[in-house]
Parts: structure tokens; C-alpha cells; sequence
């Protein structure tokens, strides 16, 4: 019988939960998996500038969760790219939270 892969949520919260199962999926699930992460800390990091435009001033907080979500985006990216499976599961797994739910 042929292994469902996850989906991208699944996997998003599965990462959160148990970090043995994001390592047995297959890396090109892994790698879909940190494109799509990328994705959501690149979103998040645009917020300040699109609050930005709607006329909202945002205290210098909110700048530095732009510089530290873009960095992760971009390096997330490249990972994705051309980083080996080792890197690409360590972005991905972050075993300190862990919860085994």
C-alpha cells in the first residue's frame, strides 16, 4: 500500500508536534514544506510595510520582526534550493518544541 504524504497545514503543525515524522517523509516533501514556510515568514515580515501604507506607524518593534521573519524567509528559500536534506530538516524541526502530543 503506496504512503500518503501530507499536506502543506498537516505538515506545518506536524513540525510542531512530532519531529519523527517530519523526518521519515521524503525530501521533496520537506523541501515543499520549508518553500511553503518560507512563504507564511515572508508574509508576516511584509505586514509593517503594507500597515505602512494603510497609515499606520508601527513602533521600532515591529521593524525588527520585519528584519528577523524576512531572514528566516530568504534563508528558508535558498535552503529549499540549494541547501543539502540535512540543512532543509533542521529548518524544519525544531526539537526543543517538540510536544508529542
Amino acid at each position: 500500500m503506496e504512503r500518503r504524504e501530507l499536506g502543506l497545514i498537516e505538515g506545518f503543525f506536524l513540525c510542531l508536534r512530532d519531529s519523527e515524522a517530519v523526518r521519515t517523509q521524503s525530501s521533496r516533501w520537506k523541501r515543499s514544506l520549508l518553500v511553503f514556510t518560507s512563504g507564511v515568514c515572508l508574509e508576516i515580515g511584509a505586514l509593517p510595510y503594507v500597515a505602512r501604507l494603510a497609515g499606520y506607524d508601527l513602533p521600532w518593534g515591529g521593524w525588527l520582526v520585519t528584519c528577523l521573519f524576512a531572514a528566516l524567509g530568504l534563508i528558508g528559500l535558498y535552503a529549499s534550493k540549494f541547501g543539502n536534506d540535512r540543512f532543509v530538516e533542521r529548518l524544519l524541526v525544531i526539537p526543543k518544541l517538540d510536544l508529542r502530543i
